[in-house]
């Protein structure tokens, strides 16, 4: 008797799903517009994803707090020392919008060690923000879409996630906040928040093999001489939306962040197009050296066919007027930078 009434149970479950297929997994409106969005949102902003780049692939996981924002896992982006991704968010939010923005936290794997000499460890030293907004949509249209993005580095002071294998990636959003403005009674225009602390959690695996497959490393075993000092450029690590070129830890012997020395490098395709290389941060690089992620279209094309590219260290001295403690770099390609050709050297890339 108790066996026929499990099975009764059972059935009349199992009717209830072929009745309503949908019903435990229904999207709502609002998820199913943020999925069909056609979001734009392109390169030249300061961000780390683009929504054109030819390397970024669609994720489309969308979730929905109690309280009614959605988010949407747009696109990853896989270069060979960063992991990138974008979230689009939308909800029944307040008019006049100043801040729209996610806290989230990525872990990725598995984590690989270094192969040995591949380059010199850098020491690890010791987030948030201000408020943000990038809307999608019209100011305040009847459901807005704003853009956040967040990023993780591959290359880490323990070990290295390959790019060119499968990576599990699982994202933790524990907080969204939503900031507006509003007139009060004596005229004032002031600010409100509003914090949304119901956890998201994204899972899936992707991988940068399409672009890994084009990485090429060069030793390059390049010495020259600045004021008596001694630099080295040891290895190139090349692909066309990112450039690492790992020196030594001599690097960080020029002082405070604005003092003299080797500021950037300049690296010129056969074409002619210019990229500026910035130096590493140990706080956040495994490496020491010099690195730039390229997201502009142009750029990322001329890197997919350029035969040679020539590295220039970019020299900052001293003016005689200035103290080393407080003098503040001029913008890379001021004429107070020396950017000797002599200290240049040319790699072919391929033939």
């Amino acid at each position: 008797m108790k066996n026929r009434f499990i099975q009764m149970i059972a059935f009349l479950l199992l009717a209830a799903g072929l009745a309503f297929p949908a019903a435990a997994s229904a999207e709502s409106e609002q998820e199913t517009f943020l999925r069909n969005f056609e979001a734009v949102y392109p390169a030249d902003i300061g961000e780390v994803i683009d929504s054109a780049n030819p390397y970024a692939k669609s994720v489309g996981i969308v979730k929905t707090t109690k309280n009614g924002i959605s988010v949407l896992l747009d696109k990853v982006l896989v270069t060979e020392d960063e992991l990138a991704v974008s979230f689009l968010i939308s909800g029944d939010f307040p008019e006049n919008l100043f801040d729209v923005q996610l806290s989230a936290s990525i872990e990725a794997g598995p984590l690989l060690p270094y192969p040995p000499d591949s380059f010199e460890l850098a020491r690890h030293g010791g987030g948030g923000g201000g408020p943000r907004l990038r809307l999608l949509t019209e100011v305040n249209e009847d459901l807005p879409v704003a853009l956040d993005t967040a990023s993780v580095f591959l290359m880490r002071h323990d070990g290295y996630i390959s790019p060119s294998d499968p990576m599990q990636v699982h994202i933790r959003v524990p907080q969204i906040t939503v900031g507006w403005e509003y007139t009060d009674a004596d005229g004032i225009v002031r600010g409100d928040q509003y914090y949304e602390d119901e956890v998201l959690e994204f899972d899936f695996v992707t991988d940068g093999a399409e672009l890994a497959a084009q990485t090429k490393t060069f030793e390059l075993n390049h010495a020259f001489e600045i004021d008596g000092k001694t630099y080295e450029f040891h290895t190139l690590r090349f692909n066309p939306m990112q450039l690492i070129l790992f020196t030594g830890e001599v690097w960080t012997h020029n002082g405070p962040p604005y003092a003299t020395g080797i500021r950037y490098v300049e690296a010129i395709t056969t074409e002619g197009t210019k990229i500026e290389l910035a130096p590493t941060d140990s706080d956040y690089h495994a490496y020491y050296g010099f690195t730039k992620k390229i997201l502009d279209p142009a750029v990322i094309q001329s890197l997919e066919t350029t035969k040679t590219l020539t590295l220039t260290p970019c020299y900052l001295p001293l003016p005689a007027d200035k103290e080393r403690d407080t003098y503040i770099n001029p913008q890379p390609g001021d004429p107070a930078y020396d950017c000797n050709p002599e200290n240049a050297v040319t790699v072919t890339i391929r033939d």
